[in-house]
């Protein structure tokens, strides 16, 4: 076991400090921080293309080549590409409000999700925390801008079931990934229930586990 651990150590130590790995971060630190880049590196584009396109900051490139065709309408139609029509990029006041992008993250004594992202809050962890506190309705407004409808309702349980919790007891929350759920959402929802001032602890049931590498080859698509 202890060979076995060794091995996988060196190996992501391999990984972390690639040349590849530490441009791919920058790149994608530097758009979801809201610093304008007006191209990207070819590495894993597809990927960065998501951020591009989220962040209103550039169109399609022909210059990616008519193979991926396929895969630019795979994502369009998962909902993940979108023409702009003119109106406002809603990403700032996203990334704003939800606390998306955290400059001043302490690695050393981490005190928010976005400590797992080295910067960035995932969005589905930081919606999770806001229900539990101080819940949806204080960002109802900004509920409006994200794609897909959204409702928050309690259902009471029959005096007979319910269940007073003991002094210093948490609130237990089932989280349910339709689709999938990458292995750094899983961290920082584990990280977010070990949170002194959390008081809830998650459970985490998905269809499917997968990080950005797996989630983007499965809609990518070549013509032959």
């Amino acid at each position: 076991r202890v060979a076995g651990t060794t091995g996988v150590c060196k190996f992501a130590n391999f990984i972390l400090a690639s040349e590849d790995f530490f441009d791919k971060l920058t790149v994608e630190q530097e758009f979801m921080s809201g610093i304008d880049t007006d191209k990207c590196p070819s590495l894993k584009i597809a990927e960065i293309l998501l951020l591009i396109f989220y962040q209103g900051q550039m169109t399609p490139l022909q210059t990616y080549g008519y193979e991926h065709v396929l895969t630019l309408h795979n994502l369009e139609k998962a909902g993940l590409l979108k023409p702009q029509t003119g109106g406002r990029n809603s990403y700032p006041t996203l990334r704003k409000t939800l606390r998306l992008w955290m400059d001043d993250v302490n690695e050393q004594n981490p005190t928010d999700i976005s400590y797992v992202y080295s910067g960035y809050a995932p969005l589905s962890v930081r919606l999770a925390q806001l229900l539990s506190r101080p819940g949806w309705r204080s960002i109802e407004e900004v509920l409006r801008i994200l794609p897909g409808p959204h409702f928050e309702e309690r259902q009471p349980l029959p005096t007979g079931l319910q269940k007073k919790r003991q002094p210093g007891e948490n609130r237990v929350t089932l989280i349910f990934f339709l689709g999938g759920v990458t292995f750094a959402e899983i961290a920082a929802l584990r990280f977010l229930s070990q949170l002194e001032d959390g008081g809830t602890e998650y459970v985490i049931a998905t269809t499917k586990l997968m990080n950005g590498t797996s989630w983007i080859e499965a809609l990518m698509e070549k013509p032959f």
